[in-house]
């Protein structure tokens, strides 16, 4: 498979085949790597926050339930 170097793209290869393009920068691909990791994470991290956010409205309106019982119960 020949690669054809991509003018003004260093790290960029065309495969001669099958007309792909091939990036062989391993400092990008890294990047990349570590962006997406990140990304993931931080969607997780935003996932758990919210479902944490959720559990406290329940919470609340649990707690409230009860005050507003309490509430009526000793007027």
């Amino acid at each position: 498979m020949p690669l054809i170097p991509i003018e003004g793209r260093d790290g960029f290869f065309r495969d001669s085949k099958t007309k792909a393009i091939i990036n062989k920068n391993a400092n990008d691909y890294n990047t990349y790597i570590t962006n997406r990791q990140k990304l993931s994470s931080d969607q997780q991290r935003i996932s758990n926050l919210e479902s944490e956010i959720d559990q406290m409205k329940g919470d609340l309106s649990d707690i409230k339930m009860l005050l507003q019982h309490l509430v009526e119960k000793h007027k």
